[in-house]
């Protein structure tokens, strides 16, 4: 499950930058504090360095942490951005710019406490002597959705094995045996995989691995007892590179930064599991908004829902309505009322707690909807829309229709989500991305004359009704159906105005 606002992956172009006249950024130019190597980071993409490794600098500077984290490339295929953060000897600045009550605010951070980067595969005994240090702490991940799967039959002797659980388990027996099962030098694993329950998945993956390669009763026990794996939701939106005004930042930053991390200033790091973590990062003694939890879920469902949920109705409709970022899509009266009364009338009655708690939460999330600061393209959130449709929209409708009430604004977006991603959404120059799979069944299937059957086949076989019965899986291919041909007959514009005056409005975000 998706359970952070969409971010772009590194952006390779940064490596085709013309020459700055600014000095380069790297360790012969900026004295960097040193510190000791608390953390192992695998991956360092624009989200960690723009989230995790901020954060580690922000409690480093308050002095409430002295950490230092080593950057891992944790596959095979070459990275650009990995390449660079070798090259500026792992510095580089976060730009954060948002609103914080009701008031502009710009903050810019060096990055200095990423003390090594290194290639697992390449450098396999540099990166062995990182995870065997008798100071390392925790281990943080962000491998993609992709990233925590089990793999049958990798080899756990590989230097490095290939998949990240495979890697995880085969340090984790390297660490037991050279610290003879010493309690004190088990890990703390927080996972930021965009999937639930991540820390859990992957920590059920490594003792799979463990079992499978026979790898012993001790060496098990010692994973259970003395290594913690945490679940975590994370939050900000991170665009990443600021291509189009790097100039201007370079000359303010006074380097030519060839890895400037532009985020939102909002953030939240939910981690869920034992105190352990809190002991070991102390983040939220810094102020950073850290919240450590027994579990997560009931938080995940809240934040997955409104925000992400909203950005994947809005993604979709504000492309086949001619926009191209979510606060311009968002500033036009007709989506934004769109989305108020998806989150109003659907999405706030599937959730536990108290209504105006909620209301005040749902407010403030589609506050950061306007940030004037950030260019946050709906093509990127789009990325893999029927996917995330599932987890993020699907749940709302289940619960709606459970309940014995409509939730026609949500097959609204599943109708949307379904023509963009066929490429029959009418945007120009949008070139649908998802999964094989999905895009080749819904360009293979699409039918202009039979669109009900079309939807129904779609709903089967990409699964968009897991949880309904086949009466309300019905309704809600009828009302998609009818959804997508007024969108292909009348246009986006129009399927709003109609969709507004149909709905009724709590009044809730009003």
């Amino acid at each position: 499950m998706s359970t952070t606002p969409d971010v772009r992956p590194a952006d390779p172009s940064v490596t085709d930058l013309p020459e700055s006249p600014m000095q380069q950024l790297d360790a012969t130019t900026v004295a960097r504090t040193p510190r000791p190597i608390t953390v192992l980071q695998f991956g360092g993409g624009n989200f960690l360095r723009g989230f995790v490794d901020w954060m580690v600098q922000v409690a480093n500077d308050a002095g409430v942490t002295d950490a230092g984290v080593a950057v891992v490339h944790a596959t095979a295929q070459p990275d650009p951005a990995f390449d660079l953060l070798r090259e500026q000897d792992g510095l580089y600045h976060v730009v954060l710019e948002g609103v914080r009550d009701g008031q502009p605010v710009r903050e810019v951070t060096r990055v200095d406490c990423v003390q090594a980067v290194v290639a697992a595969h390449g450098e396999f005994e540099r990166y062995r002597e990182l995870y065997l240090a008798p100071e390392l702490q925790v281990v943080v991940s962000n491998t993609t959705e992709a990233g925590i799967v089990y793999v049958e039959g990798d080899d756990l002797m590989a230097t490095p094995p290939v998949s990240f659980p495979a890697k995880v388990t085969a340090l984790l027996h390297d660490r037991f045996r050279h610290y003879a099962g010493a309690a004190d030098k088990g890990l703390a694993i927080v996972a930021c995989e965009l999937i639930e329950d991540n820390g859990s998945t992957l920590r059920a993956h490594v003792l799979r691995h463990a079992e499978a390669a026979g790898l012993g009763a001790d060496f098990v026990a010692w994973v259970q007892e003395a290594c913690s794996f945490y679940d975590t939701l994370v939050d900000r939106i991170v665009p990443g590179f600021p291509r189009a005004d790097i100039d201007r930042i370079q000359a303010e930053l006074g380097f030519a930064d060839r890895l400037v991390v532009q985020a939102e200033y909002f953030h939240v790091w939910a981690i869920g599991g034992d105190a352990r973590i809190r002991a070991l990062l102390p983040l939220d003694r810094a102020g950073l908004d850290v919240r450590f939890m027994d579990d997560i879920r009931p938080f995940r469902a809240q934040k997955v829902r409104v925000l992400n949920g909203a950005h994947t109705a809005l993604s979709a409709l504000g492309l086949e309505c001619g926009f191209t970022s979510v606060r311009e899509a968002y500033g036009d009266p007709d989506l934004r009322g769109y989305v108020e009364r998806l989150v109003g009338e659907e999405v706030l009655g599937t959730i536990a707690g108290d209504r105006a708690g909620l209301e005040a939460f749902a407010a403030g999330i589609l506050e950061r909807f306007t940030n004037p600061y950030l260019h946050h393209r709906l093509a990127d959130i789009a990325l893999n829309a029927v996917a995330k449709w599932r987890t993020r929209n699907l749940p709302v409708y289940v619960d709606r229709v459970r309940a014995g009430q409509p939730a026609p604004l949500t097959a609204l977006s599943l109708a949307a989500v379904l023509l963009l991603q066929a490429g029959q959404g009418g945007v120009e120059g949008f070139a649908p991305a998802d999964d094989a799979d999905t895009l080749e069944y819904l360009a293979d299937t699409f039918d202009a004359e039979a669109l009900e059957g079309w939807v129904r086949g779609a709903v089967a076989h990409l699964d968009l009704a897991s949880g309904l019965d086949p009466e309300q899986t019905e309704v809600l291919v009828q009302d998609a159906a009818a959804w997508a041909t007024t969108i292909r007959t009348s246009g986006a514009r129009a399927t709003l105005l109609a969709a507004l005056a149909g709905a009724q409005t709590s009044g809730a975000l009003r």
